[in-house]
């Protein structure tokens, strides 16, 4: 098992408000995380860097290997918390907030949360899935039937979510998880990422590269499209 990540400003942004944490206590647990901040110019930035912290101090490999799902639950719902108060405390940081994509992988079992519109994929046995669902406007129309995924592809409000760590005083936490075999993929992304590069290219970097350099790949390929958002990329091997 193994675990790299990469985060890049783009090609436009003069700051990079996407932050990650990746770890790996030992051959059978993997941790990784990425925010992607937003509000004001200095926000965003904040915002995710409060969260990763917030990661940084929570995250627990003894806990997690017995109950993976609540430890990432409560990186979440604290770094809420945490996001929250600094943004009602200070005036600059008013509305602040981040997505947050988390997994835990531990021998063929990984669990995962998320709030926003970052995500998680998974390849395994030829093709690729993705893991979670964006909590975004656009997804809701999705949802009722009225955007086909198509649609919400090209639409111009794709990137309006409906939820993010930090931005009320409670946050819903999707949770999910996933049975894997050896030599599987877990993809934690961004939007700038996931806004560029889509899930058949995405799989097929993954398939046509060396691991270890796998995030730069998608991140070249990103920002050869533009690299118009900042753009972070997780991976991990099972």
């Amino acid at each position: 098992m193994r675990i790299i990540g990469e985060s890049h400003i783009g090609m436009v942004r003069k700051e990079n408000q996407d932050a990650f944490r990746i770890d790996q206590p030992d051959q059978e647990l993997c941790f990784g995380v990425v925010c992607d901040g937003m509000g004001g110019a200095k926000g965003g930035s904040y915002a995710s860097m409060i969260a990763v912290g917030t990661a940084n101090e929570c995250f627990d490999a003894a806990e997690a290997k017995k109950n993976p799902e609540q430890v990432l639950k409560n990186i979440a719902l604290e770094s809420n918390v945490r996001v929250y108060r600094q943004a009602n405390e200070n005036k600059a940081f008013q509305g602040m907030g981040t997505t947050m994509v988390a997994a835990i992988a531990r021998k063929n079992q990984v669990e995962l949360i998320n709030v926003g519109d970052s995500r998680a994929y998974h390849i395994t046995n030829g093709n690729i899935t993705q893991i979670t669902k964006d909590h975004s406007a656009v997804q809701e129309l999705v949802d009722s039937g009225h955007l086909t995924e198509r649609q919400a592809k090209i639409h111009p409000n794709k990137n309006i979510i409906t939820r993010a760590i930090g931005i009320e005083a409670d946050v819903d936490v999707d949770s999910y998880s996933v049975d894997a075999e050896q030599g599987d993929i877990i993809i934690l992304c961004s939007d700038g990422l996931s806004n560029f590069v889509d899930e058949n290219e995405i799989h097929f970097e993954v398939s046509g590269g060396l691991f270890e350099d796998l995030p730069k790949r998608l991140i070249d390929l990103a920002n050869s499209r533009g690299g118009t958002d900042n753009i972070t990329v997780v991976a991990i091997e099972i």
